[in-house]
C-alpha cells in the first residue's frame, strides 16, 4: 500500500528500494521519483501549509540576518575598542617610561642642588672665618698710613701704590696692613 506521496504506509510490506539512484531501480516496484512527483496533485490545505512554512522560514531567516548584522556590528565595535585599548596601553607604557626617566632626572637634579647648597654654605662659613682672620690680623698689626685696598664688587679705576708699603712688605711681612672691602659696607 502506498501513502499520499507514494511512500509505503505502516501496513505496506517492505521492498528493496535503492534511494541513492535517481532512476528506476530494477528491484523496486515503485516508479522513479520524478515520475511520481509529476502525477502528484497536492491539496489546497497542503499548499497553504507549505506557504505558511515558507513564510515562517523566511521570517526566521530575516530575523537571523538581522541578528547576524547586530552581532557583526557589536564585534566590529569590540574589535575597535580592543585596538584602542592596545593603543592606549602602549601610550601609557611610554608615558610611564618618560615619567620614570623624569623622576630619575629630578632626583639627580635634587642631589646636585643639595651639593651646591652644601658647597655654598661651606663657602659662606669659610668667608666668615676668613673675615675673622683678617680682622684679627688687622687688630694685631695696628693702623698704618700706607694701605692697599681691594674691592670685591667693582675694580677701582686707579690703583694707588705707595712706595713705603712695598718697602715695608719686603722688610717685614707682619707689618703690612691689608684692607679688604668685601661687601662690609
Amino acid at each position: 500500500m502506498l501513502g499520499r506521496m507514494g511512500s509505503p504506509t505502516k501496513h505496506a510490506t517492505p521492498h528493496r528500494v535503492n534511494i541513492h539512484s535517481p532512476g528506476k531501480d530494477v528491484d523496486s516496484p515503485l516508479p522513479p521519483i520524478q515520475e511520481r512527483l509529476a502525477y502528484l496533485r497536492p491539496s489546497r490545505e497542503l499548499l497553504e501549509f507549505y506557504r505558511q512554512k515558507i513564510a515562517q522560514y523566511d521570517a526566521e531567516h530575516e530575523e537571523l540576518l538581522q541578528m547576524l548584522e547586530k552581532y557583526k556590528s557589536v564585534t566590529e565595535d569590540q574589535h575597535k575598542l580592543r585596538y584602542d585599548i592596545r593603543q592606549r596601553e602602549g601610550e601609557i607604557a611610554e608615558l610611564q617610561n618618560a615619567l620614570s626617566d623624569m623622576q630619575v632626572y629630578l632626583f639627580q637634579e635634587r642631589e646636585q642642588s643639595l651639593r651646591l647648597y652644601a658647597e655654598n654654605d661651606r663657602l659662606k662659613i669659610r668667608e666668615l672665618e676668613d673675615r675673622k682672620k683678617i680682622q684679627h690680623l688687622l687688630a694685631l698689626v695696628g693702623p698704618d698710613e700706607g694701605e692697599i685696598t681691594y674691592f670685591h664688587q667693582e675694580p677701582p679705576h686707579k690703583v694707588v701704590h705707595t712706595h713705603n708699603v712695598i718697602d715695608l712688605f719686603i722688610s717685614n711681612v707682619s707689618t703690612i696692613k691689608l684692607v679688604f672691602a668685601i661687601g662690609l659696607d
